[in-house]
């Protein structure tokens, strides 16, 4: 679990790692706001295509030959982000660590799946997830250090060859029934295997999750993830060290509200009303920001920042209502069709809300209040749409008892 976690790990900081460096990006090499939130979303694009292969190549090749083949991409991807001269070799980069990354997180949750009783998936899940925030943590401080210290070019260098060295470690350790090809599965044609992923998509409660997994994630990447660096330091005035603190904050509240959403599930016994309850109190805090977040001072709006860190981190039952709503065939294929609208959410968030910044800031290099409250807006209403889509959502968890 320790060398699965440290996998989607390096998954959460490759795609929240351009948070902490966009104001120094767009200073380097003259990117506007809607090329930041360009450069940020691609990642989640080429990710979201990259699942329903994921998917198929997980129930077919097993979970850990899919992580070995794309972590070649993670490698190189970083190298070329390292090295870009402009945007354009920025989102080059950005694409290889996507498509590199798109196993780092599915694989893992196939393996539980298979290897431990469906009562414990929740927690695992929490607890993989939990690792996996060290990710969204090298994000914030260590990167504004590495930043400061020794340039984002660098720190990209030492990311690659971090991740070369995790690959290694996956080859060696992950092994075991669990990580290979479902033994007990006949071998699928291509077509029984697209015949798979609609039989999957047709699966009552779908729609309503995707939506759901679609605001869920979006919520914390728009803020530590692109946002939150900008907000802080045109609207509160925090330098790039700073702002590692905030959003270092806000990653360490997310771990805890993983490992809690996680167990409150083994708790409350339903999947539905823990996930209403925190996508409520991400839509509160959201409309805090909005309201009054650029009144307080740095702590308060640091505050507010941190509590929706905690109040986002309700994936792990998500994750384990989405698996439970799957007969096990169709385990891979349809927690990677869920996972589309998590990475489609960062996505399209991140893109929109670079248009919409771009809109009400015009030509200025630091960005009016109205600017972010138009994001975070933005944010609140997809939130809030898609935990009233989602209240209709069955929950197997409670018919089970």
């Amino acid at each position: 679990m320790a060398t699965l976690g440290l996998a989607t790990a390096f998954s959460q900081f490759y795609r929240n790692s351009v948070g902490v460096i966009a104001t120094t990006l767009a200073g380097e090499l003259h990117l506007t706001a809607a090329e930041l939130g360009t450069l940020s979303s691609s990642f989640f694009l080429i990710f979201g295509l990259c699942q329903i292969p994921v998917g198929i190549i997980i129930d077919r090749y097993g979970p850990r030959a899919a992580m070995l083949g794309s972590a070649a991409f993670v490698i190189i991807g970083s190298f070329v982000f390292a090295l870009a001269g402009d945007g354009g070799g920025l989102i080059a980069g950005r694409l290889l660590l996507g498509i590199g990354c798109s196993t780092f997180l599915m694989a893992p949750l196939v393996i539980y799946a298979r290897a431990f009783p469906p009562a414990t998936f929740a927690s695992l899940a929490g607890l993989q997830l939990s690792i996996s925030s060290l990710g969204n943590i090298a994000a914030t401080v260590p990167l504004a250090l590495a930043t400061a210290t020794f340039g984002w070019r660098a720190a990209f260098m030492a990311a690659g060859i971090a991740c070369a060295l995790l690959t290694l470690a996956i080859f060696a350790i992950v092994r075991g029934a669990a990580a290979g090809p479902d033994a007990g599965a006949p071998r699928e044609t291509l077509a029984a295997a697209l015949g798979g992923v609609r039989r999957a998509v047709r699966v009552i409660g779908f729609s309503r999750l995707f939506l759901m997994q679609f605001a869920t994630y979006s919520t914390f990447g728009l803020i530590i993830g692109l946002w939150g660096g900008p907000y802080l330091a045109h609207v509160h005035g925090a330098d790039v060290a700073v702002q590692g603190r905030v959003l270092l904050a806000m990653a360490v509240a997310q771990v805890g509200g993983m490992l809690f959403w996680g167990s409150a599930d083994r708790v409350v016994r339903a999947y539905r009303p823990l996930t209403l309850a925190a996508a409520g109190l991400t839509v509160l805090l959201l409309i805090a920001l909005i309201g009054f977040g650029h009144r307080l001072n740095l702590l308060g709006a640091a505050a507010i920042i941190a509590a929706l860190g905690f109040s986002c981190a309700y994936a792990p039952v998500l994750v384990a209502h989405g698996k439970a709503l799957f007969p096990p065939e169709l385990t891979g294929r349809g927690m990677t069709l869920l996972n589309i609208g998590t990475v489609a959410g960062g996505f399209a968030t991140q893109w929109l809300t670079g248009l919409a910044v771009k809109a009400v800031a015009g030509p200025a290099l630091v960005y009016p209040v109205g600017a972010f409250q138009t994001a975070f807006g933005m944010q609140a209403a997809l939130v809030a749409i898609a935990a009233w889509a989602y209240a209709g959502a069955p929950d197997p968890r409670r018919a089970l008892g």
